[in-house]
């Protein structure tokens, strides 16, 4: 009984990662998983494939439109929403 509440509460707080996760694009996604990954700027860049400027730019962008104020929030928001398990 205790096991499925905290499934529930894990499940709700997963719900609601994603949601707020919603609000990126796809590309924004891809750099906040990135950053979950506990990759630098440089290292973003060269597996995604862009300047470290445009990292930058991204990684300004998701803090913005999530109403965070670090990467280290980028990162507890997509681990809660099991983004860095695929």
């Amino acid at each position: 009984d205790e096991l499925t509440m905290v499934e529930a509460v894990a499940d709700t707080r997963q719900a609601r990662a994603r949601e707020r996760l919603a609000a990126l694009n796809d590309r924004e996604r891809e750099v906040a998983v990135a950053v979950g990954r506990g990759l630098a700027n440089a290292e973003i860049a060269t597996g995604l494939f862009m300047s470290v400027a445009t990292v930058k730019t991204h990684v300004s962008r998701i803090l913005a439109k999530l109403g965070l104020n670090n990467r280290v929030q980028i990162a507890l928001l997509a681990y809660d929403a099991g983004l860095l398990e695929e």
